[in-house]
Parts: structure tokens; C-alpha cells; sequence
């Protein structure tokens, strides 16, 4: 029987999990709930992946090479502090999960080249309507200058602006890339749904992510001028069109910090008061509620300062070291700079809200699994086939 063929069993799971892949990735923009998407992988991508992996020869340069291991020693050291924290059985299932997508992305994009202009292009018009959608539904029963809220897995307006702030950069980098300028003319279209949910959502972290994620892009992506200006031109009359009817002051100054000052500071003067937290954290517990001065938090606002707090120096480290491993990595490959700068637009969106990297799959995988994932198996086939075929420019 071909069941018990190991040929036949990886080809059937591959293919599985490659159409999985793709299902998992889109379904951040139009899955209901968090229960929905973590579903989504569970049938998509995590099961043939543990029929799978566990059976193979654990091969370094198939898994994502040495980005897959900084990862996962990461990981690895957030679930021990959960011994002094607590809910230890809860993080070693997180630990299993992340690994399945760290080791399965790589494996998949080892055996099957992903075509990123038609991936990322599926992403752009699946973000596109989903937005029309959810603002339709929303202003349906909420005044204009109400924040916008989600009816997917982002629900809060910073989380829609996050989601939504991605698939911006992917239309505006997708039409820095092309020479076509009707194609390019097209991707900045469509967009416009995405910007209005971004723009309506009035999150400020998203916004000047995604102006400083761009400036890095137009530096390193240097497009035409004709679409730049044209672009450039546009941008321009929707923001005089938006200063006119929208009280933008209020809605983007008049909130200040929003407290995130004061939390930070709370959480580092509980951190001096015991300089022991410096080194290994107080441990990641299923609870992320923190307590400050202005009131109770689920979290520090900022994924990094986060990381420190609840692994310390230590999970802090290993963290960086695998973020700066990829983007040192990347830079010198420009057909992969809508993963790089979408992996450096979640780590400024991660900077002012989020907690630990380390967590179930929500909106935060999006900003950062999701695009490390893909970086990482992308670069080690390029490094593969360097190997392979050294005369070859790739």
C-alpha cells in the first residue's frame, strides 16, 4: 500500500501542509476568533506536520538552520522560567506549537518553492476585502469618529490597525517592485481598503511603524518615480481630505501616551526594587496581568520590555539574537524585502503594545512568527542552493 511508503506519505503531507500554509497565514485577516485561527492551524498545518517531522532525520539545513534554533532557545528558556512563574504544562504546548511552525514552514518552502508576487499578492486582495467588510459593518451602527473596531481575530482598534498596517505594506512594496506601472498603479488600489481600516482604526503605533518601515523601503527598494510620485501625490490629498473632515488632533494627539509611559516605568522600578528580575525574570505565567500605579494591565505594552520582565536578561538576549540573526541575514537579498520589513514593521508595532513573543497564536504571530517563519525558510533555500549550484546568482 503507498500509506506505507515514505516517499508517498511526505509528498501527500507536503502538499497538505504547503496549501495548509497558505490557508493559516490569510486566515489572520478573515477568521472570526482566535479559536478560529489557531483551528485553521491545527487541521492546516500542525497535524501533517506531526505526522511528520517527529519521523524524519532532524536535518539542520531542512529546518530553518540556525534561525530555527535561536528561535526555539528562546522559547526553550521561556518555558523554564515558567517553573518559578507557573502553568508550565501550558507553555510546553506553546513550545511544541511554535516548533511545528518554525521547523514545518522551512521544511515545506525546502521541498516546494513559494511563489511570494502570488502569495503576497492573495494576502493583498484578501486584506482588501475583508476591510471593506469590516468597516461597512462597523460605521453601519458607529459614527465616523468612533474607532474602528474588527469582526475578525483583531477585534480592538490597535489590533486592526496592525493587521491592517501590514496589508498596506504589502500592496505599497508589492507595486515598489514591479516595472509595470499599471500593475503597480493596480496593488496601490487596492490598498485603499486596507489604509481606510488602518487610518479609521486612528492607532498610532501601526501609523508611524509603517511610515518608518516605508522610508527604510524607499531607500532599499529605490522604485520608479512615476509611481512614487503618483503615490506621493495621492497621499497627500487624502491626508488634506482627512485633516478637513476629521478632528485628527484629537484623535491622534489628544490621547498622549495613553499610560504606556507610565507602565513602563512601573514595571521597570518593580525591576530595580528587585534586582534579581534583571537576570531571570519573575517567569512566564498563563496570567500576564501586571499591576501598576494607574491600575491593572494585561500586559507591559511593549513585547520587548515584556520579554525582560518576565525572562529577563537572558530570554531578552536570545530573543534579539534571532531577530538580528535574520535581519542581518536579509539584507542582501532584495526580492525578499517584503518579509524583512514586514518583520521589522512588527517589531515597531510590538515596541508600544503586546506582551511576551512567547504565546498562544494571536494577532502578535502576524507580526512576527508569521513573517520570521517564512525570512527564515526563504533564506536557507537561497543558502541551499548557493551550496548546490555556487555559479549561480540567485
Amino acid at each position: 500500500m503507498n500509506l506505507f511508503k515514505r516517499d508517498w506519505r511526505e509528498q501527500k503531507l507536503s502538499s497538505w501542509a504547503f496549501g495548509g500554509l497558505w490557508v493559516f497565514v490569510t486566515a489572520f485577516l478573515w477568521s472570526p476568533s482566535r479559536d478560529g485561527v489557531e483551528a485553521v492551524y491545527a487541521l492546516a498545518f500542525f497535524i501533517p506536520m506531526l505526522l511528520l517531522l517527529p519521523w524524519r532525520k532532524p536535518e539542520l539545513h531542512q529546518y530553518g538552520g540556525w534561525f530555527s534554533v535561536s528561535a526555539l532557545a528562546y522559547a526553550g528558556w521561556s518555558c523554564i522560567t515558567s517553573v518559578w512563574g507557573s502553568d508550565a504544562g501550558f507553555f510546553i504546548l506553546q513550545f511544541l506549537i511554535l516548533a511545528a511552525w518554525l521547523l514545518g514552514a522551512a521544511w515545506v518552502i525546502h521541498k516546494k518553492s513559494l511563489d511570494w508576487d502570488k502569495f503576497l499578492y492573495w494576502f493583498l486582495l484578501i486584506g482588501a476585502l475583508t476591510a471593506t467588510i469590516c468597516i461597512a459593518v462597523f460605521y453601519w451602527s458607529h459614527p465616523l469618529a468612533a474607532r474602528l473596531e474588527g469582526i475578525t481575530l483583531a477585534r480592538a482598534p490597535t489590533l486592526v490597525g496592525q493587521v491592517y498596517g501590514v496589508v498596506v505594506l504589502v500592496g505599497i512594496l508589492l507595486s515598489w517592485r514591479t516595472s509595470c506601472f499599471k500593475c503597480a498603479l493596480g496593488s496601490s488600489l487596492a490598498t485603499i481598503p486596507a489604509l481606510a481600516a488602518l487610518g479609521l482604526s486612528q492607532s498610532r503605533g501601526p501609523l508611524l511603524s509603517l511610515a518608518l518601515v516605508l522610508v527604510i523601503g524607499l531607500v532599499w527598494l529605490r522604485p520608479g518615480r512615476k509611481i512614487l510620485l503618483t503615490q506621493s501625490c495621492a497621499a497627500l490629498l487624502a491626508l488634506g481630505a482627512a485633516l478637513y473632515f476629521f478632528p485628527l488632533d484629537q484623535a491622534l494627539l489628544g490621547r498622549g501616551a495613553s499610560f504606556r509611559d507610565q507602565i513602563w516605568w512601573d514595571v521597570i522600578a518593580q525591576m530595580r526594587a528587585q534586582p534579581s528580575l534583571f537576570l531571570s525574570g519573575i517567569g512566564m505565567e498563563a496570567s500576564t496581568d501586571i499591576a501598576t500605579g494607574i491600575g491593572s494591565y494585561h500586559h507591559a505594552h511593549n513585547a520587548w520590555l515584556d520579554i525582560l520582565y518576565r525572562t529577563g536578561v537572558v530570554g531578552l538576549g536570545l530573543a534579539l539574537i534571532h531577530l538580528m540573526l535574520l535581519l542581518w541575514s536579509a539584507r542582501q537579498y532584495r526580492h525578499l524585502a517584503p518579509l524583512t520589513l514586514w518583520l521589522v514593521y512588527g517589531c515597531g508595532c510590538l515596541f508600544v503594545d503586546s506582551r511576551s513573543l512567547f504565546w498562544e497564536i494571536d494577532t502578535k504571530w502576524l507580526l512576527y512568527w508569521v513573517p520570521a517563519a517564512l525570512l527564515a525558510a526563504s533564506l536557507v533555500r537561497e543558502n541551499n542552493l548557493r551550496v548546490k549550484h555556487p555559479r549561480i546568482k540567485h
